[in-house]
C-alpha cells in the first residue's frame, strides 16, 4: 500500500469513528503510521483529505458507471445496468456511512456540505449529464436539456431507497425489492425520453 492510499485509509477510519469536527490531521497522521510533515506534504488540510476520501469512494464504483456507456443493446437495457450500478453505489456501507457523517457535521462545519456535494454528487451528476447528451445526439433519447434528464433519472431508479438506508431502515432494502424500485424507475424515464416515433401524416380524402 502506497503513502497515499495508507493516509486515506487511515483518514476514512478517523472520520467515521470521530466525525470531521472532532478528527485531527494528528490522529490520521499516528494511525496512518506517517509523520505529520508527510501528511501535509500530500494533504494541505483536513477539508482536502475528506474531500480526497470522498473521490477515492466514487472512483472504485467507476468501472460500474462506465459499463452502462457500453455496448450496443437497446437503449432501456443500458439505462438498467447504469440504474443498477448508481443504487448499488449510492446503498454502499461507505457511502451511507459518509452521508450520514456529512448530514451531522455540515452545519457546525462552514464548506464541509458544499465540498461534499463537489466531490461526490456534482461529479456523478456531470458524468451522466454527459451520457444523457451523448444519447440524445445519437437519437437514442428525445433530444431535451440533459442535465435534467439526469437529475430526473437519479431520482426515479433511487425513489426512497437511499433515505431508508440513511435512516437504518431494512424493510424494502431487499436484493428483489431494490430491483423493482429500479426497474420502474428506469420504465418512467425511458417512456418520457424515448424517441418520438415517426408519426405518418395523412392526406385529407379528396
Amino acid at each position: 500500500m502506497d503513502k497515499v492510499q495508507q493516509i486515506l485509509t487511515a483518514a476514512r477510519a478517523i472520520f467515521m469513528q470521530q466525525g470531521y469536527a472532532a478528527a485531527s490531521m494528528d490522529a490520521v497522521a499516528t494511525r496512518a503510521g506517517v509523520s505529520k510533515a508527510t501528511l501535509y506534504v500530500y494533504f494541505a488540510n483536513k477539508q482536502e483529505l475528506f474531500a480526497s476520501v470522498i473521490l477515492e469512494e466514487r472512483a472504485r464504483y467507476a468501472p460500474s458507471f462506465l459499463a452502462g456507456e457500453q455496448g450496443r443493446e437497446p437503449m432501456p437495457a443500458r439505462l438498467l445496468r447504469f440504474a443498477r450500478a448508481l443504487v448499488v453505489f449510492l446503498l454502499s456501507a461507505e457511502i451511507v456511512a459518509s452521508c450520514r457523517l456529512v448530514i451531522a457535521e455540515a452545519e457546525r462545519v462552514p464548506g464541509l456540505g458544499q465540498a461534499f456535494y463537489n466531490n461526490g454528487p456534482a461529479r456523478l451528476l456531470e458524468r451522466l449529464e454527459q451520457f444523457m447528451a451523448r444519447a440524445m445526439g445519437a437519437g437514442l433519447l428525445r433530444r431535451a436539456d440533459a442535465h435534467v434528464a439526469a437529475e430526473q433519472f437519479i431520482d426515479l431508479v433511487r425513489g426512497d431507497l437511499q433515505l431508508r438506508a440513511l435512516l437504518g431502515l431494512k424493510q424494502g432494502l431487499g436484493s428483489r425489492a431494490v430491483d423493482a424500485v429500479i426497474r420502474r424507475g428506469v420504465e418512467s424515464f425511458y417512456r418520457a425520453y424515448e424517441p418520438a416515433a415517426r408519426v405518418r401524416i395523412r392526406k385529407p380524402a379528396a
